[in-house]
């Protein structure tokens, strides 16, 4: 039996780690780090739908001619606040084995 929340934020964290490896990937290696290096993106629909997920995160901008760069700031605050999310990640594990613990003692007796 498996947690919808658990599911969803695994499948959310899959996702955001597909876009960052394929959008922001493209632009880094580009060196695209600012308007003045913005570059054009060829992108299919799977690729559109990712670059839309990373300009609503804010780690990707647009210039007004339809180039993008990086927004690297963005990425240094995300990056800085992956560290908080892996210890909350681990502590919502720790609590489900707790709780699975609990209930299989509880059941026991």
């Amino acid at each position: 039996m498996s947690n919808p929340a658990i599911t969803a934020a695994l499948i959310a964290a899959s996702r955001q780690q597909e876009a960052e490896e394929a959008i922001e990937g493209r632009l880094a290696k580009a060196k695209a780090t600012g308007p003045s290096r913005a570059i054009a993106l060829d992108l299919d629909a799977k690729g559109k739908e990712l670059l839309d997920q990373v300009l609503a995160a804010g780690t990707v901008k647009s210039t007004g001619d339809g180039r993008y760069y990086l927004n690297e700031r963005a990425i240094a605050d995300r990056k800085e606040g992956q560290g908080f999310m892996v210890l909350l990640i681990l502590l919502v594990v720790a609590s489900i084995i707790a709780s699975g613990i609990a209930l299989v003692n509880a059941a026991g007796n």
